[in-house]
């Protein structure tokens, strides 16, 4: 998690610092400054991935498309604000895809070893569809989270499907279709993980 310096400065791994700003409901930022200018930063309103800013000597970017530049290397410096000051921050650098920041958050270092993503709450679900006697057919699955919907794909030719996710609870719902033919409910913890959920009683 963040550290904490002698004047009350939190900072972290961008991993980290994310897991901590949705936990803790935090509005504000995290944010570094490279020594070749690269500076970036994440907008958080309330707990939730608002606004992404990335600028290097080529120019800014904003939003999602700044999300896939975030160096994951860097320690990242907290920031508090007010809600309304976040909100006002993050409308010019809105992100609208936040699964995105998780998932870029997550990915392995080039030693093969794990992220802090993967060790404090974020990592890949992998759901597996257990058809039994059942033809099987090209579902696409659903998962909700406190009532929104925050990713969906369609199964593999294996009956699989892979996320990024952040540890907490969640419902998957398989459709065929627009109809709803399955749900499971379930607590992600984080880390990799693989799921069976049966269609028509199959184990």
């Amino acid at each position: 998690m963040p550290n904490t310096d002698e004047s009350g400065k939190r900072s972290g791994k961008l991993a980290d610092c994310i897991l901590n700003a949705v936990r803790g409901q935090f509005s504000g930022t995290i944010s570094c400054m490279e020594v070749d200018g690269v500076r970036a930063q994440v907008i958080f309103v309330s707990g939730e991935p608002a606004g992404a800013e990335y600028a290097d000597g080529a120019g800014t970017i904003y939003g999602d498309i700044a999300v896939l530049r975030l160096p994951t290397k860097p320690i990242y410096t907290i920031s508090p604000l007010s809600v309304a000051e976040a909100e006002s921050l993050a409308s010019c650098a809105r992100i609208y895809h936040p699964e995105r920041l998780f998932a870029h958050a997550a990915v392995r270092n080039r030693r093969g070893g794990r992220s802090p993503a993967e060790t404090s709450g974020v990592g890949r679900l992998t759901i597996r569809v257990a058809f039994g006697q059942r033809t099987p057919v090209p579902l696409r699955i659903e998962l909700w989270c406190e009532g929104r919907i925050c990713r969906t794909d369609t199964l593999d030719q294996k009956g699989k499907v892979s996320f990024r996710l952040l540890e907490g609870e969640y419902e998957c719902r398989l459709r065929e279709g627009i109809s709803l033919i399955g749900r499971a409910t379930f607590r992600y913890p984080g880390g990799d993980m693989e799921l069976t959920i049966p269609v028509d009683g199959a184990a």
